[in-house]
């Protein structure tokens, strides 16, 4: 029995030796369905600003079970989801233009843009559970994420609104638990999509955003 036990805990330490770091690398997405009650794109040029908590977003996972516990799974997504922002924007909007910070009132009228579109995540929540099949491990994923938006115009706020996503995506494994950074990414890409499609459908039929070109344009 005392040899038993010995030889599992040596085992639980060889598991826990042998533990790797596997990057989780999700794609850009953007809204694929956008249902707007309008035909056309919201008029106008909009400066687009996304601040530090898209482009900065880093997480390390571990699975919250005994399979594949001694792995970890490090996440960078911001670069995925700042291209993610602005391909689905452009969906929405005649013309983006991407800027680094928050233009001055003044600067809107000289660079000839109607606004600003000011965006933000407000969360982001990975999970990832892996489990032992009869000849291979699987692992579910699920993301939660939900961004921020805030639209201003040249005489004042516009629209404030947030749309959330939540997904799961489940695989194999794999044969060193490596399967569970795909799946990972798997899920983060669906939440993203869902979310940004709900955002998309929000702002494409704002009246307020619609109606703020043609204020602008008669001035």
């Amino acid at each position: 029995m005392i040899k038993h036990v010995c030889l599992f805990v040596g085992f639980l330490i060889a598991v826990s030796i042998s533990g790797c770091s596997y990057n989780v690398q999700p794609v850009s997405t953007k809204a694929l369905n956008i249902y707007s009650a309008y035909e056309n794109k919201v008029p106008g040029t909009y400066a687009l600003v996304m601040d530090n908590s898209v482009r900065i977003v880093n997480r390390e996972l571990a699975p919250a079970s005994y399979v594949c516990s001694a792995h970890r799974y490090p996440i960078s997504v911001g670069d995925s989801l700042a291209v993610s922002i602005k391909q689905t924007l452009e969906s929405v909007f005649e013309q983006v233009i991407e800027q680094g910070t928050v233009p001055s009132s003044e600067n809107l009228s000289k660079m000839g843009l109607n606004g600003i579109v000011l965006v933000r995540l407000d969360d982001f929540s990975p999970r990832i559970l892996c489990t032992q099949g009869m000849f291979q491990g699987t692992c579910s994923a699920s993301t939660d994420i939900s961004f921020g938006v805030t639209v201003r115009g040249l005489s004042g706020p516009l629209v404030a609104t947030a749309a959330s996503g939540s997904r799961t995506a489940d695989g194999d494994a794999g044969g060193a638990c490596g399967g569970g950074a795909t799946v990972i990414a798997e899920s983060i890409t669906r939440a993203t999509r869902d979310a940004l499609e709900r955002l998309a459908e929000r702002l494409a039929n704002s009246p307020r955003l619609r109606e703020a070109k043609q204020t602008t344009s008669t001035n």
